[in-house]
């Protein structure tokens, strides 16, 4: 991250997406491509998740990666958009969590870094 500068940003308007990815390699290749895009500014890949659900009445057990980005609220239509488009599961699991209080200097570099 950059030097300190003057916080300005309303923690509100910021969210984290929550995403589930099946290995670490889709889950580096989709928070890379969200970052270039300028749709999020940082990423969290974290390996070693265990998954459990129920598909056709069988529980399923399954190691997945989770992905936490953090982003402008007004991009997340575009994000949910581009994770779709990427993402290798039919149907993603994809959350959006609120930002309700932040270190406001962070929530600064994220505004400066993604796309209005």
């Amino acid at each position: 991250m950059t030097k300190k500068q003057e916080a300005s940003a309303n923690p509100t308007e910021f969210v984290a997406v929550y995403v589930t990815v099946d290995n670490e390699d889709g889950a580096v290749h989709l928070a890379t491509a969200l970052v270039i895009d300028k749709l999020v500014a940082y990423v969290n890949v974290k390996t070693g998740a265990r998954s459990i659900y129920e598909a056709d009445g069988i529980i399923q057990l399954e190691n997945e990666v989770v992905i936490v980005m953090f982003a402008k609220r007004s991009n997340v239509e575009r994000i949910i958009e581009r994770v779709k488009e990427i993402h290798s599961y039919a149907v993603p699991c994809i959350n959006v969590m609120p930002i309700i209080d932040g270190n406001k200097d962070f929530l600064d570099w994220v505004d400066q870094q993604t796309v209005i």
